[in-house]
């Protein structure tokens, strides 16, 4: 019961959230405005694959994509580094010839395409960030260069052109570039020309690692070379890369290295502290730190948010279904964020704990309010239905 009731509402609020961490991303995806032909001028220059947006305005999955996915940051930083990003309407200008030539017939369509105008991956409909992000991976493994370049680097081409391009394909495939980067920047006596400052920002790619160390010493000249937004974005990623590497190792001080470095992201640092903590306790199982944390994180960032509230009580039940502390805790939130905002859903995942709790005739009579609000919505009512009838058959 508990396993459906959870699958039930991950399903039932994947909209809620995507649109909310849609609202409060900054430094999402930039898109080139110049034509089809002038993106692939600047894919061959520039040696990047171009991703197009193959949209139609009257397709709702594209505008959600629109709205929460490509303003994500997360993604931003991904697909900006790696990608000449385009947008491209079907039915307008272009489109029309574009989406004969490539064969688009459903929508969104989202495409990879090289420098000669070759699709080397291709993804049809909807994703979430991070499966917008792992398409985008995937693509980038089909046009690895590394190989090319690292045989000229093992032939001694030390060039820093050479070097900074080497760096480049390998972290655009997912593959480790510390090894070269730290080997080519201890036979450098100037760090802080323009070829070796871009080749550290290139080369930081994790949070535990010198290169990040000089990253930071060297913070005033990168921002002089390009700007504070990529400076900071590049320290997101790289304090994400090493959360990453602490999640999957379980390892605290790795968790508590990465928290400490995203400072220098003062605007990222508060929420990257509180969403890694949540994460990584409620993964790891430990359900009195993540409780702390998710406390911490209501108090100081969330409040009266309504969305956030939900989006809070839902991870915590995903997480925690069966820990007392941690129901009750989701159980306040639920009702705190049904009554600051008033949607469907947020009556339906109250109503849902109250029947996790036991609570069946204050459930009923929440659902049944929840249910009358969704037809005067106009929403679909079936969910509200299905559970009504479990808990009036009792």
């Amino acid at each position: 019961m508990y396993k459906s009731l959870v699958l039930s509402l991950s399903l039932f609020f994947t909209l809620q959230q995507a649109a909310l961490f849609g609202q409060e991303s900054k430094g999402g995806m930039e898109f080139f405005h110049g034509t089809f032909s002038e993106a692939l001028e600047k894919a061959n220059v520039e040696g990047k694959i171009i991703f197009m947006d193959a949209f139609t305005t009257w397709c709702g999955p594209c505008r959600r994509m629109a709205s929460s996915t490509f303003p994500d940051s997360e993604v931003g930083g991904f697909y900006n580094a790696n990608f000449i990003n385009l947008k491209v309407d079907m039915e307008k200008g272009e489109g029309p010839d574009l989406a004969i030539r490539y064969s688009v017939n459903s929508y969104p369509t989202l495409l990879y395409i090289d420098g000669t105008g070759k699709i080397i991956h291709k993804g049809v409909g909807m994703r979430g960030p991070e499966q917008f992000i792992e398409l985008g991976r995937e693509a980038l493994k089909k046009n690895d260069r590394s190989g090319e370049f690292a045989k000229k680097y093992e032939a001694g081409d030390r060039d820093p052109k050479t070097v900074l391009e080497y760096i480049k394909s390998l972290n655009m495939v997912g593959k480790s570039s510390l090894k070269i980067t730290n080997e080519y920047l201890a036979t450098q006596k100037n760090l802080k020309s323009k070829e070796n400052l871009e080749i550290i920002l290139e080369g930081t790619t994790e949070a535990d690692s010198r290169i990040f160390d000089l990253l930071i010493q060297n913070k005033e000249d990168i921002i002089k070379l390009k700007k504070k937004e990529v400076f900071e974005a590049k320290v997101y990623q790289a304090c994400f890369k090493t959360y990453s590497k602490a999640l999957e190792f379980r390892n605290e001080t790795l968790l508590k290295e990465a928290q400490s470095k995203i400072k220098n992201n003062p605007n990222k640092a508060q929420d990257f502290i509180f969403q890694t903590n949540m994460e990584y306790y409620g993964k790891t199982g430990d359900a009195k730190q993540y409780l702390s944390s998710a406390k911490s994180y209501v108090k100081k960032s969330v409040k009266n948010d309504a969305l956030k509230l939900a989006a809070t009580a839902q991870n915590a039940i995903n997480y925690f279904r069966t820990d007392k502390d941690v129901v009750d805790f989701a159980e306040g939130l639920a009702k705190k964020a049904m009554e600051n905002g008033g949607l469907t859903n947020q009556y339906y995942l109250y109503g849902s704990i109250l029947k996790m709790q036991g609570k069946h005739q204050e459930a009923i009579k929440i659902l049944r309010k929840g249910l009358e609000l969704a037809k005067e919505r106009m929403e679909a009512p079936f969910q509200f239905e299905q559970m009504l009838r479990e808990l009036e058959s009792k």
